[in-house]
């Protein structure tokens, strides 16, 4: 290694850094030279560098449009690339620009100051696959842990999802998008210090169920080595367009573009040229209807079973491959927060009940809300009874028809319904092949929620409690306005303990491996067996507990301590009812 100062410049195994001032200069060989800034972490102020909007992918042509994405060509190595900056997402509402397929770098140390390589976490941002921007995940906090964190932006919407089952437009571009970027961090991630042969994928919302797609999808073999998912899985129905629905999604979409619906080269044409805010208004217009019509409004901007393309993702039922195995076995951190529901029970008010004046029609909500959610998941209840023994189980202490009475058991049927059950499905599924796989659950209630940043303009009268995302709130610094940037003594220690346990996953497979120190009150993490059943509830005070079943009624249950466990109910029932996932718990 040689040294010189003119100002600080170093060369290292085919490397070199020169630093001036808050900029560093960093060549990836075979790619680029990158312009970063120093910053600094949350905690201890310690040092780490960031290359921001580095592209993975060239721009899509409007022939390449819907389809896996063009590796980006390499860069002159005689200029530099300026990576100090964020580039704006991929197409969604508000932003327009197609030119989105980058990712963000950042790393404690960089190859010119040691020669051990770190474990690296390559984050999927969630945003119901249609929302979401690597900016809005600010690193500082992981920087006092000794990983490099990636995290990658991946087209939405319908520039990402558009599907019309033929070989132009195939589907699952988006999914396609995050594989890439998985292979560039596998070809160039050493030049940032980061280990290839020590990459754990995370995600949260759909970037969880993006999580469960790379497991499954065959392009993906020997990318990663971990995986965790924060909530949610393609098990789940609002995650996956099944029978054709993505197909009918979108045409109808492209026709609310002003595309011409036949004959198929004049639709084709036109969706491959049309402006991308264009698509991505359309969509919108059609969510916000297809919720009105009792759907859930995911349709068109949802990942597909393919059935066309030269290259394709899955092409069975989902359940069936973790069923058989067919995935990659690798170690798993799964997990869910406490109230997961009370998010989708605001967008249910805020886009069905409002709008259709039914948040005091006591015949509707009574007897037909349920069976109208069941019917927008797709869930086949042709009797009513699944309807009536969801309605006994979440809603049996509630006024049936008055609304305030029933929240506290919708939003525990609804965290069950859309998260809870498909997320620990994945878990239960995945540990049958891999003993290294474990499960959470949070249940910390802080000052700040997601949800109040998510209703924002438009309060709902539901208490947020521990909701969807709300654990990101301690892993990230977010640069939201309505959610305060800094943490109080409590939140300070359960977001060091959170980020210790979720670095230790990345670095060991195990969140609380032998021999590494822990922080004080982070019991032993015990993987989750269907013998056991083990657990990690995360709040004020960590326990292991048993049968996470047992939080499907959390909600209610704190209103009225029930008589009967889950276990009582085994008799009459049986284990599992025969339905795709186990919604009821027993």
């Amino acid at each position: 290694m040689k040294l010189f100062f003119i100002p600080l410049v170093i060369l290292f195994a085919g490397h070199y850094v020169a630093e001036v001032s808050m900029q560093i200069i960093l060549e990836v060989p075979g790619y680029g030279v990158l312009n970063g800034t120093n910053e600094t972490s949350s905690f201890t102020e310690r040092t780490f560098y960031a290359f921001r909007s580095v592209h993975y992918a060239e721009k899509p042509t409007p022939e390449t449009r819907f389809l896996p994405p063009i590796p980006k060509a390499p860069y002159s190595m005689d200029e530099i690339q300026q990576t100090t900056n964020n580039n704006a997402g991929c197409p969604q509402p508000g932003v327009d620009n197609e030119d989105c397929l980058t990712l963000n770098v950042f790393t404690p140390q960089l190859p010119s100051e040691s020669n051990t390589l770190l474990p690296v976490m390559f984050w999927i941002h969630g945003g119901a696959f249609s929302l979401g921007q690597a900016l809005e995940y600010v690193p500082s906090r992981y920087m006092e842990h000794d990983i490099v964190l990636v995290a990658t932006q991946y087209r939405l919407g319908p520039l990402g999802f558009l599907s019309f089952d033929t070989d132009d437009v195939p589907g699952n571009a988006g999914i396609f998008d995050q594989i890439e970027a998985l292979r560039w961090v596998n070809k160039h991630i050493q030049s940032f210090g980061g280990d290839p042969n020590q990459i754990t994928i995370a995600g949260e919302s759909a970037g969880s169920a993006s999580v469960t797609l790379l497991l499954l999808a065959p392009q993906t073999t020997g990318l990663f080595q971990r995986a965790i998912g924060e909530s949610g899985s393609v098990l789940a129905e609002w995650a996956l367009d099944r029978d054709g629905r993505g197909k009918v999604a979108s045409v109808a979409i492209a026709e609310l573009a002003g595309c011409p619906v036949e004959p198929y080269e004049e639709l084709l044409s036109c969706v491959q040229t049309v402006d991308a805010g264009l698509l991505s208004e359309a969509y919108q217009n059609y969510s916000r209807q297809d919720m009105l019509n009792g759907n859930l409004g995911f349709s068109g901007s949802n990942p597909v079973i393919q059935v066309a393309g030269a290259q394709r993702i899955i092409e069975s039922d989902p359940r069936e491959l973790f069923s058989s195995g067919n995935f990659a076995t690798v170690p798993t951190m799964f997990g869910a927060n406490k109230q997961e529901g009370t998010l989708v029970a605001g967008v249910l008010y805020n886009r069905y009940l409002v709008p259709k004046n039914l948040t005091e029609d006591e015949e509707f909500l009574a007897n037909d809300l349920v069976p109208t959610l069941l019917n927008a998941l797709h869930i086949d209840d042709p009797t009513g009874e699944l309807a009536t023994q969801l309605t006994e189980k979440y809603l049996g202490t509630a006024e049936m028809g008055n609304l305030t009475s029933m929240t506290p058991g919708l939003v525990d049927m609804l965290s069950v319904l859309f998260l809870k059950a498909p997320t620990y499905e994945t878990a239960q599924t995945v540990s049958q092949h891999n003993p290294n796989a474990f499960y959470y659950s949070f249940e910390y209630e802080g000052r700040n929620s997601i949800f109040e940043y998510a209703f924002a303009p438009n309060p709902v009268p539901i208490p947020h409690g521990v909701s969807h995302a709300d654990e990101m709130i301690y892993l990230f610094v977010f640069p939201f306005p309505s959610l305060p940037p800094g943490l109080n003594a409590s939140e300070t220690e359960l977001s060091m303990k959170m980020l210790q346990v979720w670095t230790n996953f990345v670095t060991y497979s195990d969140p609380t491996p032998d021999g590494v120190a822990l922080l004080d009150g982070i019991p032993k993490f015990l993987p989750y067996n269907p013998v056991d059943e083990s657990y990690m509830a995360i709040d004020d005070f960590w326990r292991t507990e048993a049968d996470y079943t047992l939080t499907y009624t959390v909600t209610v249950d704190e209103l009225n301590p029930p008589v009967q466990t889950r276990k009582s109910y085994e008799g009459q029932y049986g284990r599992v009812l025969p339905t795709k996932n186990n919604y009821l718990g027993y």
